[in-house]
């Protein structure tokens, strides 16, 4: 049976794979945003033009118009969670791990193992900071994939009801 090859390359490799999939969702986030923000703007529009003055037109065109703008602020809250959950943790700058790396190396004398125990020491901190770092960016772009989701779902509902609002509203304004 094969080996599992958990070195340095794999750690870094899925690191980078998180850090790329950070990238991702947010991209990911720009069209729904655009969307949204189109769509919004339409609801205001049929809202302030509407002319509320056929009753049975304005029962149809209210209730769709409140179902639109919960389901808007409902999936402007979706997305907004999903930018804003950006919680990653990053390696420490390449400096820094010299400097801690030089620190390591200046306590090889008093080591029974040398210069090597301490590398391995100072090796075996830096997978625990990469394993560390790459298991949060998981959960994190776990989340924020979560909630991208239901916010796909709520634009397709505003998309819907903006759709049928339109319904009434275009009667309205041929009628008036």
């Amino acid at each position: 049976m094969a080996e599992f090859p958990f070195d340095f390359d794999f750690l870094k490799n899925r690191y980078d794979y998180e850090l790329q999939r950070k990238e991702q969702l947010t991209t990911a986030l720009t069209l729904p945003v655009a969307v949204l923000t189109g769509l919004g703007g339409a609801i205001v529009a049929m809202a302030r033009s509407f002319s509320y003055r056929d009753a049975p037109v304005t029962w149809l065109f209210s209730p769709v118009l409140v179902a639109d703008g919960i389901a808007f602020f409902v999936c402007l809250v979706y997305l907004a969670r999903a930018y804003h959950r950006q919680t990653y943790m990053f390696l420490p700058l390449l400096c820094q791990i010299d400097q801690s790396r030089d620190e390591f190396l200046e306590f090889a004398h008093v080591m029974a193992g040398g210069v090597g125990e301490v590398l391995e020491e100072f090796e075996k901190q830096m997978r625990g900071r990469m394993i560390d770092a790459a298991d949060h960016n998981t959960q994190t772009n776990d989340e924020r994939s979560g909630l991208l989701n239901p916010a796909r779902v709520a634009l397709y509902a505003v998309l819907l009801l903006t759709a049928i609002a339109g319904v009434p509203y275009v009667v309205d304004q041929v009628r008036f």
